[in-house]
């Protein structure tokens, strides 16, 4: 209802401004700027009052004409939504030329007749005017807002792959409990040097099978994939066989 109410108060004032510009226009044809500059600075006040008075009676001929035709030109603009320059200017040329055809069949025989050229512009001046006026108060905002659609698709990202061990016969380090390893929290190196200090990761050769100690009664095994490690346990166990072939 307030919508309502707004737009129909948004018609009302572009069409009095509408008509106050097509009925000024019209006057200034009658008596031109030229005309009026040409007088005495101290008639000046009195010309301007006389113009004003003279342009707002024509502007009420020009409402009580065109009201019929301007809720026409109106009512389409709000219903679809036309706001374009161009609809309003078109729309009030046509009622200046009906204007002009509709004050030219009202002629008397044996009158002063209004089928000239100069009134031909004049009328079709003032419907100019009377248009872009009426699109700038009330027109460029016709109709609607227009509605923002958003036409970005959120896309699935999907998880990396797991890699898997190319050979399951091969391990490095056999963990016979791995809940004591669940249980303590991860450590994440959290400095760019850490990180490049980090052992690269190399292929180590597999350990023999009867090397790698089997998980005790009621542990279970997880095979970790860990040549780093596997190097220092052969390092190690190559120490203490020395160690005892030397005593």
């Amino acid at each position: 209802m307030l919508r309502l109410i707004t737009t129909l108060a948004r018609v009302a004032f572009g069409f009095a401004l509408a008509s106050i510009a097509a009925g000024l226009v019209t006057v200034m044809f009658v008596d031109t700027p030229v005309d009026v500059l040409a007088q005495p600075a101290s008639r000046l006040p009195q010309t301007a009052s006389q113009t004003l008075d003279l342009a707002l009676l024509t502007a009420t001929h020009y409402g009580i004409f065109s009201a019929a035709f301007v809720l026409i030109a109106a009512g389409l603009g709000e219903w679809l939504s036309m706001r374009s320059l161009p609809f309003y200017l078109i729309a009030g040329v046509g009622i200046g030329l009906l204007g002009f055809i509709a004050q030219f069949s009202s002629e008397v025989a044996g009158q002063p007749t209004i089928l000239n050229n100069y009134a031909l512009k004049a009328f079709l001046t003032a419907g100019f005017f009377g248009g872009f006026v009426y699109w700038l108060a009330s027109g460029q905002f016709a109709g609607r807002a227009p509605e923002v659609t958003d036409d970005t698709t959120s896309t699935e990202v999907a998880p990396p792959p797991i890699p898997q061990p190319e050979d399951d016969n091969e391990a490095d380090v056999v963990i016979d409990n791995p809940q004591q390893f669940e249980d303590e929290p991860r450590k994440r190196d959290g400095s760019i040097l850490s990180w490049l200090k980090r052992p690269r990761r190399q292929e180590a050769e597999p350990l023999p099978t009867d090397e790698i100690e089997g998980p005790e009664d009621g542990d279970e095994a997880v095979i970790v994939r860990n040549p780093g490690a596997s190097s220092a346990r052969q390092n190690a166990f190559d120490a203490a066989k020395t160690s005892d072939e030397e005593a």
